[in-house]
């Protein structure tokens, strides 16, 4: 976990210094003045004895349960219901670094682990139900049965596994596989140009089936179809770099930069229509079909709630 977090801090320092040199920071805490969200203070009841730790993940189910990865050995991965009343917690001793976390319309909970190099399918009481990937064997750009630290996961409604592979690595690529875990393909590679990554950190996808990929280092939010044919680039969203992405069911995408803001976009433009500044090294972000908005701070050592004014 040392290891992971050195590179995560290396990755915000180099991209803070970019934010530096092309605008100042503003805002309150966790919100900008003319937001149309309000912070939700202490909505989660952890544990007697439990605190925030390092908060990588967030993903909401479709029963309106929220679960958390958070660094902590003994209760990575927490679950809450709406009201934030703690139900239960598991995934100790299962993972090595988990990254983030994912839900699917059948209530299954998918976590990226950088550490292990895989992908792990969990019920929702943390039962394993299909682990993608090798334990602890780094793939490269070719490989069909092997990941290099996958940062993030997304499941089609066909049930199609899509892959972020390679989180600060030489592995840049989306690796496609069926809803049986057998490969598909894969495209990418290092590169600046359309079609190539530099740290693919996240992966969401519209109501159309276009994938969204955060190229975290390229600073720019790329756009597929499912066969990997590039479509399009935005560079203003997430400025200058999106680390996580969270499209909803109207296909209004959230984009958190990993310095201390949240964009909210219509995918139809890329179009921003409202943001939330002053938070604290913002890495991934959930919605709920209310709109209340969850922010896992990776170095805040918190999850933030927002809900609408």
């Amino acid at each position: 976990m040392t290891q992971d977090w050195t590179r995560h801090g290396v990755a915000v320092a180099a991209i803070f210094a970019v934010l530096l040199t092309m605008m100042p920071l503003h805002g309150s805490l966790g919100q900008a003045a003319d937001s149309r969200y309000q912070l939700v203070e202490n909505w989660a009841q952890l544990p007697p004895g439990t605190r925030w730790s390092q908060a990588t993940g967030v993903a909401i189910d479709a029963h309106g349960t929220i679960y958390v990865h958070h660094r902590h050995y003994a209760m990575p991965i927490i679950a809450f219901d709406g009201n934030g009343r703690f139900l239960r917690a598991w995934g100790r001793g299962v993972f090595s670094s988990p990254h983030s976390l994912r839900t699917d319309p059948n209530g299954n909970i998918w976590v990226t682990d950088v550490g292990s190099h895989q992908i792990v399918k969990c019920s929702a009481d943390g039962t394993i139900l299909m682990t993608l990937g090798q334990k602890g064997i780094a793939g490269d750009n070719e490989s069909k049965d092997a990941f290099n630290r996958p940062a993030d996961v997304v499941i089609a409604k066909d049930g199609g596994i899509f892959i972020a592979d390679g989180e600060e690595t030489t592995s840049n690529r989306v690796v496609h596989y069926s809803h049986e875990g057998k490969f598909v393909k894969y495209w990418g590679g290092n590169g600046k140009e359309p079609g190539k990554f530099y740290d693919p950190h996240s992966i969401a996808m519209d109501s159309r089936g276009r994938l969204y990929v955060a190229d975290r280092m390229n600073f720019r939010i790329q756009i597929f179809d499912q066969d990997g044919k590039y479509l399009d680039q935005w560079t203003h969203l997430g400025a200058p770099s999106p680390f996580g992405l969270f499209i909803t069911s109207d296909d209004m995408l959230y984009v958190v930069d990993g310095i201390n803001r949240l964009f909210i976009a219509n995918t139809s433009d890329g179009r921003i229509v409202d943001r939330i500044e002053g938070l604290t090294n913002p890495h991934a972000v959930t919605v709920d079909n209310k709109g209340t908005i969850y922010i896992a701070e990776i170095t805040g050592t918190s999850v933030k709630k927002f809900v609408k004014k």
